[in-house]
């Protein structure tokens, strides 16, 4: 067995044991040993393959632990050799859950990783009449992986077409940002058209109720659903909780208790 090595990624087929050895190693340690059946799932796939950066699993189990045994539907932009799909349908489908799995990719070939549970649609991300048929045909999503293109404008183009069609508890999370930093991906540090650059302007909207009067920032629809962006290396998450409007029309803030 040739273990194949390109700088970063490690690619471990047939039964090598020792380097699933060292992976586990890395991977499960004791603070997470309780919550690692993701990283287990990982480290011992011998089916269709899972390319995932190492430093995702902790984040996965924070955000998607909520929704095991739970009907969930989920959508992964970006179906790639169709590991990952099995993976998130594994991990969720338990305690008679039902579980719906959605992707999206461009190859037809993808369509072969279809089951009873898992539904492909064949079409890019960055086609909005594509993404709004999508939305049409799949119920609303607990959870949305955009693992696609990593390409600045499908990334900014899926956000804006599929936000809304989350859950108001779901979750939004986009992998490998790192190629905001890359301008083959039409990215580049500090460039305003990158995605990364493009939420942190989505910081000043979860903020808005705040912004002092005559300032140009005005609450919208992202105000009033987002609870909270968080960032991971390479990763974005972004959940979903509906504000109360009595936040604001009877008071953001209170002090209960003696004062001195």
């Amino acid at each position: 067995m040739k273990l194949k090595v390109d700088k970063k990624t490690i690619s471990i087929r047939d039964n090598d044991d020792n380097n699933r050895e060292v992976l586990r190693d890395i991977l499960i340690n004791d603070d997470n040993k309780e919550k690692s059946d993701l990283h287990k799932y990982f480290i011992e796939n011998r089916e269709e393959a899972v390319y995932k950066h190492l430093s995702y699993f902790d984040v996965y189990e924070r955000y998607f632990s909520k929704f095991r045994g739970r009907d969930i539907n989920l959508l992964e932009i970006g179906v790639g050799y169709g590991g990952s799909l099995k993976m998130w349908k594994n991990y969720f489908s338990i305690d008679g859950a039902k579980v719906n799995i959605y992707g999206i990719d461009k190859k037809e070939k993808c369509k072969r990783f279809e089951d009873d549970n898992i539904k492909i649609y064949i079409g890019s991300q960055n086609d909005r009449d594509f993404l709004r048929e999508v939305k049409k045909e799949i119920p609303k999503l607990d959870i949305l992986i955009d693992d696609g293109s990593h390409i600045m404008e499908d990334q900014i183009i899926s956000f804006e077409e599929m936000y809304d069609h989350i859950k108001d508890d779901g979750i939004y999370l986009c992998e490998d940002v790192y190629t905001s930093y890359w301008t083959n991906c039409n990215g580049g540090y500090k460039n305003p058209n990158s995605f990364i650059e493009y939420t942190k302007n989505l910081i000043d909207y979860l903020n808005a109720y705040s912004a002092i009067e005559g300032d140009s920032l005005e609450a919208n629809n992202f105000t009033n659903t987002a609870y909270s962006i968080s960032y991971y290396e390479s990763l974005i998450v972004i959940e979903k909780r509906i504000r109360d409007s009595r936040y604001n029309s009877f008071c953001q803030q209170a002090s209960i208790g003696k004062t001195m």
